[in-house]
């Protein structure tokens, strides 16, 4: 199998980018470009020159809607909720005929090609304080989540020789934890999640993937309305609020930084061409 070039990744994940809005814009489903991808749009009209993947963000009814009709000739949707042994908490939009990924840190125990993440967003308490013991609680049920899945679902000989003796150690120490199953963490978080999200609040987060010291506190009235950006020359849709909501995440966006910076942050993972043919497609 032949591996994908960083510019046929990128291609690839716009077909499913553009498949994925043109589902919701004919269903009436709201999303927003989201992370890297709306960084993208706005600072380069496209992707990040070395961006390796596509992130889209939805209201969260808006999301139980796409993943419950979603349908496509092409790609799966693949969440906990419809496939057993898929160990995140967000959705992923996934080629399963062309492409094929390997990963050390395996999310889902089936053949997977390229993938778009689909993130929901929740509303959170108006208080902050409350919001960040909220959000640092679901940051530690993700991180145990993957550390489970690495001692789990990975032989240790990929790991260097430092990495597989914390493995080992780890597996001595604490047996009974290690033992958990990862979809029980992921259900834990789906729990919290719904525990915490008052249906009155004028602040919304994503929480199903949480990153630590994230500025994710976003205000009403930064996404309830949307504007449409260009992006590798189509418009797709996005926050009105999205300026206000690029310098909390990244601070004077539009500087590009270091270079010793610019790298893709899927470093774990390879993607693959399943046979020539398909590559010639």
């Amino acid at each position: 199998m032949r591996q994908l070039t960083l510019k046929e990744l990128q291609q690839f994940s716009l077909e499913i980018l553009k498949d994925v809005a043109g589902f919701c814009e004919s269903n009436g489903i709201r999303y927003s470009l989201g992370y890297g991808t709306l960084l993208g749009a706005v600072r380069h009209k496209g992707f990040i020159p070395w961006d390796d993947d596509v992130d889209i963000m939805m209201p969260r009814e808006d999301y139980e809607r796409f993943r419950t009709i979603y349908k496509s000739e092409r790609y799966s949707f693949i969440d906990s909720h419809n496939t057993p042994d898929c160990y995140v908490a967000f959705g992923r939009v996934c080629d399963t005929k062309r492409t094929l990924a390997s990963s050390r840190i395996p999310w889902v125990r089936r053949d997977v090609g390229v993938w778009i993440d689909i993130f929901p967003i929740d509303r959170v308490p108006d208080d902050k304080e409350t919001f960040d013991r909220i959000y640092d609680a679901l940051f530690l049920l993700m991180k145990f989540n993957v550390g489970i899945r690495k001692v789990h679902t990975i032989s240790s000989s990929r790991f260097s020789i430092r990495k597989r003796l914390k493995i080992w150690t780890l597996k001595r120490t604490h047996p009974r934890l290690i033992k958990r199953d990862p979809m029980d963490i992921v259900k834990d978080m789906d729990t919290l999640i719904a525990l915490v999200s008052p249906p009155d609040s004028h602040h919304w987060s994503q929480l199903t993937c949480p990153e630590a010291g994230a500025n994710e506190f976003f205000e009403e009235d930064e996404i309830n309305e949307y504007v449409r950006l260009e992006f590798e020359g189509r418009e797709f849709s996005a926050w009105k609020g999205y300026d206000k909501i690029l310098r909390d995440s990244y601070g004077d966006f539009m500087q590009l930084p270091p270079k010793n910076k610019r790298k893709p942050l899927q470093n774990y993972i390879t993607f693959y061409w399943k046979d020539l043919n398909s590559s010639n497609r």
